[in-house]
């Protein structure tokens, strides 16, 4: 597991992220405090 750290600073741009990172047969979780999307 490789973890990253990026700055997603609106919703837009969340899913903006999630979007392309679903084009990827991989799992992913956002983490921010004490919330955690799998996307």
């Amino acid at each position: 597991m490789k973890t990253v750290q990026i700055s997603l600073n609106s919703i837009d741009k969340v899913k903006s992220f999630v979007n392309e990172i679903t084009k990827y047969d991989n799992d992913f979780d956002l983490v921010s405090g004490r919330y955690v999307i799998d996307a």
